[in-house]
């Protein structure tokens, strides 16, 4: 049984600065060293233009994070004209005292706005590297990182645990690491096997800056494909049953399906109020369950592409939602056609006992019968037809992140905040063993 995930992460806010009187014109030179977009001019325009130049805050219905954005402009015509700064609107708006762009805030140094004069003197190239000619060198690590997401493969073989920039690949009982996808997101939110287990989906990315997703072949440990989506970190993925696309939220409160061939778009839904930190398919793929910070459970169509209902606010399908406030409820995945006026929670199935803290991370069971639920310094393990309270399992430090259970049911992993990855026996939840899954100082820690 697919499940999904609520967490309640920190929002970065980009801010904007005014931008000071430059040089004279007659002073630039083409003749100098050449300037960079994506070294030199895309870190001033992150830093103080993008939060409100960006694709869900246009103003002036100008979009500043991307190349092709810049040049395509905003309502007062093209940003800027390639080898002409003096005619470039870009130019004149910063330039001024005070500069009309942006209205607050404090000026850019001049050196910075030299920098964009000086790159569109030079024909405002664009340097931007393809997804192919990035390479990431092997992470090394002094102390484990916080593992925000585990995976078992449908088959037991591999378990996929989240580090910085990379997945890594273990034989499903813990005893080797196998393979190391290293990619271009540093923050790894979430991963999820194919249904056949021969890919790996990976969400993350940048926050503030980019959305990523890659999907790689977990038996060689080949990057299948990357894109490159949005301009902020991206959660909650999961593969359609088919494996022929996938679905993820973002910070961007956007839910999109995409193809993993092409990339190409199948779902752009923009009903969430907040962040999106989950998406399931149901078994049939017919429908997709997102939940956001929004405290909502969203119920799409995907033939359609219709919304369906919030399922908050089955017979055989439901899906569980955690928050940070420790509660965790059961739904069925049905339209709530039983709404009150009172917007009581018809859905419903059961409200499980509050949680020691935040809730990070939730698991069914592959029989679906048992509720892993990872809350902080422990996780606990519920029975889903009555509620009780099956064990507690014990030992972490800090926050538990991710859940697994080995398909055939007689493991559950947990991983969060200590970095390691701990087995406990299903059946009675005592530890079998606990591991660090990265090298440590280039030497694997494991037992």
């Amino acid at each position: 049984m697919n499940h999904s995930q609520v967490l309640r992460k920190p929002i970065v806010l980009c801010g904007i600065v005014a931008l000071a009187w430059a040089p004279c014109q007659a002073g630039i030179s083409d003749d100098v060293q050449p300037v960079s977009f994506t070294k030199d001019i895309v870190p001033i325009l992150r830093a103080n233009c993008n939060g409100c130049h960006k694709p869900d805050k246009t103003k002036g219905d100008l979009d500043l994070t991307t190349y092709a954005a810049i040049l395509k402009g905003g309502k007062h015509g093209p940003t800027l004209v390639p080898g002409e700064p003096d005619k470039s609107i870009l130019v004149e708006q910063i330039i001024g005292d005070p500069p009309d762009m942006p209205e607050d805030g404090d000026p850019l140094k001049p050196h910075e706005i030299e920098l964009i004069q000086r790159w569109i003197a030079q024909g405002a190239k664009d340097d931007t590297p393809s997804e192919e000619q990035i390479v990431i060198p092997t992470p090394v690590y002094q102390v484990p990182p916080v593992v925000t997401s585990i995976a078992f493969s449908p088959d037991g073989s591999l378990l996929a645990v989240a580090g910085y920039h990379e997945v890594l690949l273990h034989k499903g009982d813990g005893t080797g690491l196998l393979h190391r996808l290293v990619g271009r997101a540093p923050r790894v939110e979430s991963i999820a096997f194919s249904v056949d287990g021969s890919k790996l989906a990976v969400a993350g990315g940048a926050p503030g800056e980019f959305g990523h997703v890659q999907v790689w072949d977990t038996a060689k440990g080949q990057l299948l494909k990357a894109y490159k989506i949005g301009y902020d970190s991206l959660y909650g993925v999961s593969f359609a049953p088919d494996g022929q696309s996938v679905a993820f939220g973002g910070a961007d409160k956007i839910v999109r399906q995409i193809k993993v061939e092409d990339g190409s778009t199948l779902l752009d839904f923009r009903a969430h109020a907040d962040w999106v930190f989950g998406t399931v398919f149901t078994l049939d793929g017919k429908q997709l369950v997102s939940a956001g910070r929004d405290q909502a459970l969203k119920l799409i169509d995907l033939e359609t592409q219709r919304f369906v209902d919030d399922i908050n606010n089955p017979k055989d399908k439901m899906v569980v939602y955690g928050g940070d406030l420790g509660g965790v409820r059961l739904y069925k995945i049905s339209d709530n056609q039983q709404r009150t006026a009172g917007r009581n929670d018809t859905n419903m199935i059961r409200e499980f006992p509050r949680q020691t803290g935040p809730v990070h991370a939730v698991a069914f069971s592959p029989d679906g019968t048992m509720l892993a639920v990872g809350a902080t310094g422990e996780a606990r393990v519920y029975g889903v037809a009555d509620g009780s309270l099956k064990y507690v399992l014990s030992g972490h430090e800090g926050p538990v992140y991710a859940i697994s259970w080995k398909p055939d049911g007689s493991v559950l992993a947990t991983a969060g905040y200590d970095g390691k990855v701990r087995f406990f026996q299903a059946a009675d939840g005592k530890p079998v063993h606990d591991f660090v899954p990265v090298p440590i100082g280039g030497v694997a820690a494991a037992r």
